[in-house]
């Protein structure tokens, strides 16, 4: 999705939605408490508005959704590249844009969810572990990836989706991670398709992400369905 067929759904949207040049934000479905954001990374040769949309009904019903753009121009889009300071740069400003949503309601210092499709989940991985206590649940699509239950746990995280499709090169390896980290170090790691396809998103991803981030927040999948009806 180009930011130019973006724009009528961030303009017309009954949703509190922001979009700038640090990304897309969206408010919670319920405001009246403080509540975590879910922050996702996106993959390299796109940018914020290419995955937000699919992930807003599985995010709002949790609490905020912040999709930064990329620190790194490549082709048309963005990428994540450069150290932790740099990628958590962009995420801090992005958040600071979405408490405007919702003034006094982004809880921004824990229960938060991470994540990441592809270059953005090597990132995501890197964040969460430098930052304890922030960031209890990571989602990450699409990417070999080498990680360490030790450190996840030590800086707070409790469960990990990994997911990729099925012609991805990443499926294998990503079940065969999730596997091997189940239950170590008291991290909980489950592997899930997303369907007979390759790297891109599948055409129901939507669907998909909200299994994935409902079970990543060890909260119920039934509170999507509101977010879908809106």
């Amino acid at each position: 999705m180009s930011r130019w067929l973006l724009l009528p759904w961030l303009i017309l949207g009954s949703v509190a939605r922001s979009h700038g040049t640090w990304g897309v934000a969206m408010a919670p479905l319920d405001t009246s408490a403080r509540r975590p954001a879910t922050v996702v990374l996106h993959g390299m040769w796109a940018g914020p508005e290419d995955v937000c949309p699919y992930f807003e009904s599985a995010a709002r019903p949790f609490g905020f959704l912040v999709c930064p753009r990329g620190n790194t121009r490549v082709g048309q889009g963005w990428m994540w590249r450069g150290t932790y300071a740099e990628v958590s740069h962009a995420i801090r400003v992005a958040l600071d844009a979405a408490t405007a949503l919702a003034p006094g309601r982004l809880e921004a210092t824990s229960n938060g969810t991470l994540v990441g499709y592809s270059n953005g989940a090597y990132f995501a991985a890197k964040v969460a572990q430098a930052e304890p206590g922030r960031w209890n649940s990571l989602v990450l699509l699409s990417m070999k990836l080498d990680l360490d239950a030790a450190s996840l746990r030590a800086a707070g995280v409790r469960r990990v989706l990994l997911a990729a499709g099925d012609r991805d090169d990443a499926s294998g390896p990503m079940a065969r991670l999730a596997r091997k980290l189940d239950g170590t170090a008291g991290l909980r790691v489950r592997f899930m398709s997303l369907g007979p396809g390759g790297h891109p998103f599948p055409p129901d991803m939507a669907a998909r992400m909200c299994t994935a981030i409902a079970w990543a927040r060890d909260e119920g999948e039934a509170a999507c369905a509101a977010s879908r009806s809106e």
